[in-house]
């Protein structure tokens, strides 16, 4: 199995986790010929892809998805609550068929098995991903504005964990381009991840069998990945938490095809 980020920020993401027979997108947030130029550097087809999984129904996500299932007619799973607004935005031209509605239930796409479960963000529905194969799981939760005992738990034992890790506070109150309406959006438990609360989800990962994070979603106006970095080290540290022994933590970066990360 491997895992990488094609883009990751508030204009676009999606996530590209594949193996030798089957290929899933996590998410479809960027323009189609873009998605099927990152796909081409990677030796890649969008047209080979298997399968979709959409995390929620806000642009950043889903842009470019109408026109993907136009073209290619690839099967999509999302949460059942989330799907109505996702048929809305696909168009005439889109064959809502195609959205299959998934719940909590484990559900197999190829040689994967896949898990949703709930994040708290402010859309209709919000979920992460475990993607299993060969007891081998990844798990992504990018857009969601607390942790719980039950995403922590999704979390544990996976082989890489693609986390939110959003925004510096301090950094986001100074921001002057921002409304107070908009601060309290991000903030909100229904929100964004802060990186202080990625750091703790990160100690408490490290105790749990994770090795391998990647910090994704990372704001371009609140947040660089110096000081990201500098707040997942310094919680660890004082955890006691070795970085790059204990855990290993990379960034994402917001347009570039991450390293391509290989679960042997």
């Amino acid at each position: 199995m491997r895992v990488c980020t094609l883009a990751s920020s508030s204009k676009g993401n999606s996530i590209l986790v594949y193996s030798e027979n089957t290929k899933i997108l996590v998410d479809a947030g960027l323009n189609i010929d873009i998605l099927e130029e990152k796909l081409n550097l990677l030796n890649l087809r969008l047209g080979d892809v298997n399968a979709i999984l959409i995390t929620h129904e806000h642009t950043d996500h889903i842009k470019g998805l109408p026109a993907i299932i136009r073209k290619y007619k690839i099967k999509t799973y999302a949460h059942k609550l989330a799907v109505p607004s996702i048929i809305k935005k696909l168009g005439k031209k889109a064959d809502p068929n195609l959205i299959i509605p998934i719940f909590f239930e484990p559900f197999d796409i190829g040689e994967f098995t896949v898990k949703a479960f709930s994040l708290p963000h402010d859309s209709v529905m919000c979920v992460g991903y475990n993607i299993i194969k060969d007891n081998k799981k990844i798990s992504i939760a990018t857009d969601f504005g607390h942790t719980n005992s039950s995403i922590i738990e999704n979390l544990y034992n996976s082989r890489l964990v693609i986390l939110e890790s959003n925004h510096d506070i301090t950094r986001l109150l100074a921001n002057v381009k921002y409304s107070a309406l908009l601060k309290s959006r991000i903030l909100s438990d229904n929100g964004h991840l802060s990186n202080m609360a990625a750091a703790k989800t990160v100690c408490e990962l490290a105790k749990n069998n994770v090795k391998q994070i990647l910090l994704a979603h990372l704001s371009e106006e609140n947040n660089t990945k110096e000081i990201c970095l500098n707040t997942i080290n310094t919680c660890l540290n004082e955890a006691n938490i070795k970085i790059n022994e204990d855990i290993f933590v990379d960034v994402a970066s917001p347009y570039e095809i991450s390293k391509v990360y290989h679960l042997n």
